[in-house]
């Protein structure tokens, strides 16, 4: 049975929607850094400084479900879903600490098209976790939203199947492609965890709601 909300419920949402904004703005800020390749490494502090950001927040869940007896639903959920919204931006970082490293120059169509497709998937995350406090109202939507984010990234996987053989066959520069197989995995990994969140956030549901 879905337990009563409780003082100790509003904290650990309010953490998990904290998370989520951080994650939706780094994946907005990755977005426009693109746009701007050009001031990439420049920027790259502010990037820098949300992820530091979201392992905070991360932190605070970790400490909170450590003192708490009962929480909003199964502990380990609780931390695998902390977990995955923290990755997801060290994924985001590394995307463009490689991209910075290797001096690999101004993103093509495709990886920028990835990069739109993340944005929207990390949107529509924002918004399940925004859904979760107030689940035995909103289970249609969240489900839906959960199949959302799960198509988003069937696209990216595509986009980036794409990208890796575009790559391959359009470039005679063998260290270019290495280094830009490399992004793309990166952000690649990024999706994934995307879905991984809706895999997390949709057993709840089934559990709870």
């Amino acid at each position: 049975m879905f337990r009563r909300f409780k003082p100790a419920d509003e904290i650990f949402y309010k953490l998990f929607e904290e998370a989520a904004d951080i994650l939706y703005q780094g994946a907005v800020l990755l977005q426009d850094m693109m746009a701007k390749h050009d001031t990439l490494e420049a920027r790259l502090d502010e990037l820098i400084a949300l992820e530091q950001k979201g392992d905070k927040v991360t932190e605070k869940i970790i400490d909170k479900l450590n003192e708490t007896f009962m929480t909003p639903f199964d502990r380990e959920d609780i931390y695998s879903l902390a977990r995955e919204l923290d990755e997801i931006l060290d994924s985001v970082c590394s995307t463009v600490e490689k991209m910075v490293i290797y001096k690999t120059g101004k993103p093509d169509r495709l990886f920028q098209e990835m990069v739109d497709v993340f944005v929207t998937a990390t949107e529509k995350v924002k918004h399940t976790v925004y859904y979760i406090r107030k689940m035995k109202n909103h289970t249609v939507q969240i489900l839906d939203l959960c199949y959302e984010i799960k198509k988003y990234e069937s696209q990216g996987d595509k986009i980036y199947r794409s990208g890796i053989a575009e790559l391959f066959n359009s470039s005679t520069d063998a260290i270019a492609v290495i280094k830009w197989k490399e992004v793309f995995e990166q952000l690649e990994t990024a999706l994934d965890r995307c879905e991984k969140i809706a895999k997390v956030i949709r057993g709840v549901v089934v559990k709870y709601a």
